[in-house]
């Protein structure tokens, strides 16, 4: 398992919407900032989509209310159509970085999105059914 907090996963979410996503996320970032954090993803996504390949997105937050620069992994329990050029998102990598973070971290945060690039490492977040396994798979 994680010892230094990097990654959160939840697996089989029942989230249904864009809206139920975004407030999934802003509440974990930081719940008592969770508005303006819902704000600044949906600016976010007016400047381009963040569908990354097949079935999987990447929003990104980066503000001084995040409690914790981290990846949250949340994997729906039904893939959803989030709007019109993202049909069936199944799962929701959010890279959140709290502002002024160090440079340690921004590499570390750096190094895991190269990995996104690797269809092969896509598929196996997509269908790894155990969490202990997902955690280990994040950690290769």
């Amino acid at each position: 398992m994680m010892n230094d907090n990097f990654f959160t996963v939840y697996l089989n979410q029942p989230l249904t919407d864009r809206n139920q996503i975004q407030r999934f996320i802003a509440d974990f970032a930081n719940r008592a900032e969770a508005q303006e954090l819902i704000a600044l993803l949906q600016q976010r996504e007016k400047v381009g989509n963040t569908m990354i390949a097949e079935h999987v997105i990447l929003p990104h937050l980066e503000s001084p209310k995040i409690k914790q620069s981290q990846i949250l992994i949340v994997r729906l329990a039904e893939a959803i159509d989030f709007d019109e050029e993202t049909p069936q998102v199944q799962l929701v990598i959010t890279i959140l970085l709290k502002s002024g973070e160090s440079q340690e971290v921004k590499k570390k945060i750096a190094q895991f999105t190269r990995r996104l690039a690797d269809e092969a490492f896509l598929e196996e977040l997509l269908n790894i059914e155990n969490v202990e396994l997902f955690y280990q798979k994040l950690e290769e």
